[in-house]
């Protein structure tokens, strides 16, 4: 999508800078690639990446949150590619995922205010 582009979303993101790990979510899918969270909020993420997942693609994105002690597995759906970018609308996220993610939202935005 390109980034002039009109979008809508049903929750809001914030930018953010951070490594994500991601796979396709199938058996017998291949390894897991990497990339790095351009904007994230509860309902889906950005992500840039050497080859993009093919749009549609039902995937398991891991992220590492400094504000929580294991990794953060999050089931997701390709909802656009563009070049090196894709976007993922979250899948139904369990209440202990959903509360990782709303306080790595929550940790990540106040560390951009103390920084501003």
């Amino acid at each position: 999508m390109p980034e002039d582009a009109p979008h809508f979303r049903r929750t809001a993101r914030q930018p953010i800078e951070l490594g994500v790990r991601y796979r396709r979510d199938a058996d017998g899918a291949p390894l897991e690639q990497a990339g790095r969270l351009v904007d994230l909020g509860l309902g889906g993420a950005q992500i840039k990446c050497e080859r993009p997942p093919p749009l549609g693609a039902a995937l398991r994105i891991t992220l590492t949150a400094p504000s929580a002690w294991d990794p953060l597995d999050l089931p997701a759906r390709v909802r656009w590619v563009g070049g090196r970018t894709f976007g993922v609308a979250f899948e139904p996220l369990s209440p202990p995922q959903a509360a990782a993610l709303y306080e790595l939202l929550r940790v990540s935005r106040f560390a951009r205010e103390e920084g501003a």
